[in-house]
Formats: C-alpha cells, sequence, structure tokens
C-alpha cells in the first residue's frame, strides 16, 4: 500500500501538465498582477442540509425473578424518538485578492429557517417498547415523585421547535498559495488558510422563556428563536490540487477549535431558574445546583468540542478552455470528520432547554458536485452530499463526587442514559459566482 501511494504521488509531481485554473478547493483570487491590477470575487449560496436520527434510551428492565439482591436483570437499549432537523441558510460570500496569490474572504450566513422535530419512534408505547420519556417517576436530584409519572419532555404527536430569520456568525478568512501551478506547471497549487468566525449572532438561550411543561419559547414558527452559540472558532487548513489533463485530483486537512466568548452559555447562567421553573414544571437541575454552581462556575460550565477533518477528492474536466477561462467539471469528494467529546448543544437541547454530555463521533460523507464555469467572470455551482454520523451518547455527565450541578438522574445515571443511535445527514447547495 506505501509503494502504490509512493506511486501515484510521484505521477502526480512529476507529469508536466498545461498551465490551467486550479481545482475550485484551491482557488486563490490574485491582485497586482500585469493585466489584472485587482481581483473581486461576489458569490451568493443556498445550503439546504437535513439531519434524521433514532434516539434510543437505555432502560433497566426488573428482574423476573424478583430477587431482591439483583433487582434489575439487564439493561437494554430502546429506541425511543425519531428527530430531524432541517436548515435552510443563504451564504453571501465577498473574496478580495490582496496580492498575488493572497485572498481576504468574508462571509455572513443568513438563517432562513432552522427546524428541530421530535416524536416517539415506531411502536413506542407497546408493552415490549415501553415509553420512558413520558413515564419517568424521578426528579433531577434522584428522587422519587409521591405519585405518578413526571415526563421529561412533551413527546405528544410531533414536537417542533423553529429558528432562523437571522443573521449568523460573521467569518472572515485568508488565503495564500505558496504554489501555484498556473505560474509553475512543475508544481501543485498548494494553499494554506485560516478562518475566525467572530460570535456576531444573537445567542440561543435554551432555558429562557420556558413556559408550562418546560415548553420552548419557540414552538410557533410566527416566533423562530436566535441561532447563535456565542463561541469563537479558529480553522486552519491546508489544500493541494494537481491539475492533469482531464483530471484535477486534490486533498485538504483542517482542524478547528472553539474558543469561549464572555457571553457563552452555560446551565449555570439560569441554574435558580432550573431548580424553580414556572409552576406547572418540574425542577430541570439538582436542588444543590445552585450552590454548586457558584462554587466553581467555570468547571461547570460548557466544555467546548474541537473538530478536525480530511476530504480527498477529483474534479472530472469533460471539457475546458483555459483560454477562454471556460469548463465543465463533475466534482467528486469523500470527507471524514472528527468532534470531540463536549458539554455543548445537542439533538436534545430544543427538547430539555440545556447543554448535554456528548459523546466524540465521526462524520463521513460523499459529495457529487458540478461546476460550469461560462467565462473568467461568471460560474455556477451545484452539490450534493450524502453523510453519516456515528453512534454517541447525548447524555452522560460524569457524577463527580456528587459535585457536578450538570449530573441529572434523570438523564445521566446509568440505565437512563440517551443516545444517538446514528444520523443520516442529506445536504444539497448551490451557488452563483460573478468574478471581477
Amino acid at each position: 500500500m506505501g509503494r502504490l501511494i509512493a506511486v501515484v504521488t510521484a505521477f502526480t509531481l512529476l507529469i508536466p501538465a498545461a498551465p490551467a485554473a486550479a481545482a475550485e478547493l484551491t482557488r486563490v483570487i490574485s491582485s497586482g498582477e500585469p493585466g489584472h491590477a485587482f481581483g473581486l470575487d461576489l458569490s451568493l449560496g443556498w445550503d439546504r442540509t437535513q439531519k434524521t436520527a433514532t434516539i434510543t434510551r437505555e432502560y433497566a428492565e426488573p428482574s423476573t425473578a424478583g430477587d431482591p439482591a439483583a433487582p434489575f436483570a439487564t439493561v437494554k437499549e430502546l429506541r425511543q424518538l425519531r428527530y430531524t432537523e432541517t436548515t435552510n441558510v443563504l451564504v453571501p460570500r465577498l473574496a478580495v485578492g490582496l496580492w498575488e496569490d493572497l485572498q481576504l474572504e468574508f462571509e455572513l450566513p443568513y438563517y432562513l429557517s432552522q427546524e428541530t422535530s421530535w416524536k416517539l419512534a415506531s411502536g413506542v408505547g407497546d408493552p415490549t417498547l415501553p415509553d420512558t420519556i413520558s413515564g419517568n417517576m424521578v426528579d433531577p436530584s434522584g428522587a422519587l415523585y409521591a405519585s405518578g409519572s413526571h415526563g421529561l419532555f412533551d413527546v405528544t404527536g410531533t414536537q417542533t421547535v423553529f429558528h432562523g430569520g437571522v443573521a449568523g456568525d460573521l467569518k472572515v478568512g485568508l488565503r495564500w498559495a505558496p504554489f501555484s501551478q498556473q505560474r509553475d506547471d512543475t508544481k501543485p497549487t498548494w494553499v494554506l488558510g485560516v478562518q475566525l468566525t467572530a460570535p456576531t449572532a444573537k445567542l440561543y438561550d435554551p432555558a429562557a422563556g420556558r413556559g408550562t411543561y418546560w415548553q420552548s419559547p419557540y414552538v410557533l414558527a410566527a416566533r423562530s428563536g436566535p441561532v447563535g452559540q456565542k463561541v469563537w472558532r479558529y480553522a486552519l487548513f491546508t489544500a493541494i490540487s494537481r491539475h492533469l489533463g482531464p483530471i484535477d485530483p486534490y486533498f485538504q486537512a483542517g482542524v478547528t477549535v472553539l474558543q469561549k466568548s464572555s457571553s457563552t452559555y452555560s446551565n449555570c447562567d439560569h441554574a435558580a431558574a432550573l431548580v424553580n421553573p414556572v409552576p406547572g414544571s418540574d425542577p430541570q437541575l439538582r436542588a444543590d445546583a445552585v450552590a454548586l454552581c457558584a462554587a466553581n462556575p467555570s468547571r461547570w460550565g460548557a466544555r467546548l468540542p474541537f473538530l478536525s477533518g480530511l476530504s480527498f477528492g477529483a474534479e472530472l474536466l469533460p471539457y475546458e478552455d483555459a483560454a477562454a477561462h471556460q469548463k465543465i467539471a463533475l466534482d467528486l469528494r469523500l470527507s471524514a470528520e472528527y468532534t470531540s467529546s463536549a458539554r455543548w448543544y445537542n439533538e436534545l437541547t430544543d427538547a430539555t432547554g440545556k447543554l448535554l454530555a456528548t459523546g466524540a463521533y465521526v462524520t463521513v460523507s460523499g459529495r457529487v458536485g458540478l461546476i460550469f464555469r461560462a467565462s473568467e467572470h461568471v460560474s455556477l455551482q451545484a452539490a450534493g452530499s450524502l453523510g453519516w454520523v456515528s453512534p454517541h451518547d447525548l447524555t452522560g455527565e460524569d457524577y463527580a463526587s456528587d459535585q457536578n450541578p450538570n449530573f441529572d438522574w434523570r438523564y445521566d445515571a446509568p440505565g437512563r442514559r440517551f443516545r444517538s443511535a446514528g444520523e443520516s445527514v442529506f445536504d444539497l447547495s448551490v451557488k452563483g459566482l460573478l468574478a471581477f
């Protein structure tokens, strides 16, 4: 395998190719060149993403033998919910060439809509598949309720929470190509980049405005909620491509690190309200959460994830006219991204009103795109991708010697934890670009 990779690499680097535009992934705008004093790109894109998942929950099954020394025969993982998230975003983007192969870019997404929905999975409520959400019998501190069940959150019919109609976070990026095949056809095109995402979007506070039965204030489409998470994001990446006649293979690798801002949400922000919610709602944090939060607020606040990813792909070029700056390309790509464990927003945040302990997971996706460049100044792009997210925990806070205010016996104790059984992700995007 290593010898094959070495041969392919040598072939890619040594075979000469006529000067041609790089793959779109490694395209960098230039300014200050002979005959092209200033470079500018304007683009507008639309992205639609739909995620679907089955959410399971551990269930401690009573012993059929009735042995008091072994009250539970086994712990099963039962499907409980069917989850869907649909997001539509407009993405305006401005890119400016600062100098030769040096580009500054700005992007400000506008969320047309983001809807999260959940309902009981098929068959839940049958004797062999109990509804453990409506049938909950314990409070966040682990005490049994005196009588009756107290549901964790509403699962009557299909529940939907609406976000959108707001701008997202501003992104500012810088790209530099130390090597350009268009200038020197003995070398590939190599790009180094950094992108900063500033926390400009209004914060989504998942606990604010909750009403009776702990229902989100954004259950009506006419009152959509914000989307901001108030964190700084720093993305570093590198990409390389090599034009070989009708094929332009490429590779990209990157890492994204998140940093808290002064407004990053924490469950401790509303500890008192979560312990004593509005009448008609059950407590959402343990009784001693206020004191525990005050004792160590930084430890029990949000715990941010980091991300790292790889992409391999190629543009297949059935038609290209480098002199006229025209091409038609089929873009094929495989990607994998790792997201670390965190205490952060996840699939159950809209339902529970809390940041939750989320396990690490991997997202693998395949993408097919079509690129149509009509001239030096106009191009259209469209793409669709299908991805899979590995199974991972959605709850499961560390007990931490009874000092963790986020630990909720209803969600985090063994035998009661929630888990995503795997998610499918479908993405569709369309973009028009004007270059000057």
